[in-house]
Order: structure tokens, then C-alpha cells, then sequence
């Protein structure tokens, strides 16, 4: 006769997959993208299997499989399947927008921009329209399609109003301002003058900063705003800080987390060849 206590073990363990189920079948399909963004690989990664049997036409586990997986290219794979597979899944912006970020960082420039053109293209709508375009432009210009920049810089400032082009220099200029509406009516952002894009050297008090770039000087804050936007889209810490110069406020935009002179010389020489964006290397102690 086999003991209460082990046959409730016994008991237990046969229930075991069907509990896991129940707490599969339970739990909504958003719970576990919150585990992948919070890094809980193994219990995602866990429930995979039923996910797959109870969401198997939209896309959203094969999404979800590679925000937890490590390897980049397996990962970039999985996206591609999701935008190739189930292009009507609310996923295939975002997983075309990840694709791209890939490339990008990889310097693969015209690959990224292969893949962030189809996100204002195919899904004009999404959320992610912004990004992809901003993204879409620096890639291009980057990869020196300057002259295409321009053109699509144009295009979509018609089609995207919020959106703020430089179409004078050819740079995204950044996210639309806060509170925008989706895309509506047609209009235009005229671009900064030329004679606030950079204002000349300020002299620099010492504040505990370390080694920065000044890398643009504004009387008109927005303008500042569009700079720091498009530094912000190139993985860079940028703030703003308001001094003044001569009776004048201005707006200094500052690019920060350099461990020496020379890295932050290295990065304002990147910046200066790509983009025309002139820099001054400050050292605060």
C-alpha cells in the first residue's frame, strides 16, 4: 500500500503538465512578452511549445521567440519569418524595425535601409512610422545615398507631417513634437538657418561632467531639439543645456559618455564626416 504522503507526490507529479498548461492557457499572450522584456528568457522560453499550439496564424510567438533569443543573426531570422510569414501580424512593423536596428549597427547600411523603407511603405499606420523613417534616412546617408535621402526626405515630409526633415541638409531630423496626431493634413517644417547651426566655441565652466562634445549652439530651442532627436536615432547621450553668450541665451547640445579626449574626438570626427555636424571637444573634471 503505498503511503499518503507519497502517493499525493505521485498525484502532484502527474498533474504537473497540466498545471504548466492551465498556467499557459491562463495567462495572457502580453504577460510573456513583459517576461522577454524583462529578460525572463527561460520561463518564455518554457511556454514556447504551448504558445506556438494556441497562437499558430499571427505571428505573435514566432515575435516573441526572438525578443529571447541571444544569437543576433537567429534572432534577425526569426524576425524576418514573422514579416515574410504573417506580413498582417500587428508584430511585422516592429519586427522589421528590429531587423533594420541589426543592420544598422552592424553597418550594414543598405541593408538596414532595405528593410526600414517597408515600415512607412507597407504600414503607414503603426506606431513605429517615425522610427523607421528617421532610421530609413540616416541609413541612407550614411551609405552616402545623400541625393536619395533627399528625395524620400521630401516624400515623406508630404506624406508625414509630423515628422521634422532638415531637407536643406538631408537629415532626419527626429521624432514629430509631443502629443502629435497620427499623419493628417499636408505641411511643411521649414528647416533651421543656416546661421544657427552652429554657433561659435563657448568658453566652458567646470561642472563634474567629464568628456563631452559640443556639438551644436541654438538660440531657438526647437531647432536644438531636432539635433538632439537625430543624435538620439544614432545611439548617442545627448542633452541639452541653456547658457548665455554675448546678452544671448543659447542652447547648447551636448553628446556625453566618453571615457577619454580621444574617444570623443574620434566620435565629433564620425559626426563631422557624415553629417557635417561640427564639435568641440570639452573636458569638465
Amino acid at each position: 500500500m503505498i503511503p499518503w504522503k507519497s502517493w499525493s507526490k505521485l498525484r502532484l507529479a502527474a498533474l504537473a503538465p497540466f498545471l504548466m498548461l492551465a498556467l499557459v492557457w491562463g495567462q495572457d499572450l502580453d504577460a510573456y512578452f513583459e517576461m522577454a522584456y524583462q529578460g525572463q528568457r527561460a520561463r518564455v522560453a518554457e511556454a514556447l511549445p504551448e504558445l506556438y499550439r494556441q497562437h499558430p496564424n499571427d505571428g505573435s510567438v514566432l515575435f516573441l521567440e526572438g525578443l529571447i533569443t541571444e544569437d543576433g543573426d537567429a534572432a534577425v531570422e526569426l524576425f524576418k519569418r514573422v514579416v515574410s510569414l504573417f506580413p498582417t501580424s500587428p508584430h511585422a512593423p516592429d519586427a522589421l524595425l528590429k531587423v533594420g536596428e541589426y543592420y544598422y549597427s552592424r553597418g550594414l547600411y543598405v541593408q538596414a535601409s532595405r528593410y526600414l523603407k517597408r515600415i512607412p511603405v507597407h504600414y503607414p499606420r503603426s506606431n513605429l512610422v517615425y522610427q523607421g523613417i528617421r532610421l530609413y534616412l540616416n541609413a541612407l546617408l550614411v551609405s552616402g545615398a545623400r541625393d536619395t535621402a533627399l528625395f524620400y526626405a521630401q516624400v515623406f515630409s508630404r506624406k508625414y507631417p509630423e515628422v521634422e526633415f532638415d531637407l536643406e541638409a538631408g537629415r532626419a531630423a527626429g521624432l514629430p513634437p509631443r502629443g502629435a496626431a497620427a499623419p493628417g493634413t499636408v505641411t511643411t517644417v521649414p528647416a533651421p538657418a543656416e546661421s544657427e547651426s552652429v554657433a561659435p566655441p563657448i568658453t566652458q565652466t567646470h561642472g563634474g561632467k567629464g568628456v563631452r562634445l559640443q556639438v551644436g549652439a541654438f538660440s531657438v530651442r526647437e531647432n536644438a531639439e531636432r539635433q538632439q532627436a537625430l543624435l538620439e536615432s544614432l545611439n548617442y547621450k545627448v542633452t541639452i543645456e541653456r547658457r548665455l553668450h554675448d546678452d544671448r541665451a543659447l542652447h547648447l547640445v551636448m553628446v556625453e559618455g566618453f571615457r577619454s579626449r580621444e574617444d570623443a574626438r574620434l566620435a565629433g570626427e564620425l559626426l563631422k564626416d557624415n553629417y557635417g555636424i561640427d564639435f568641440l571637444v570639452v573636458s569638465e573634471d
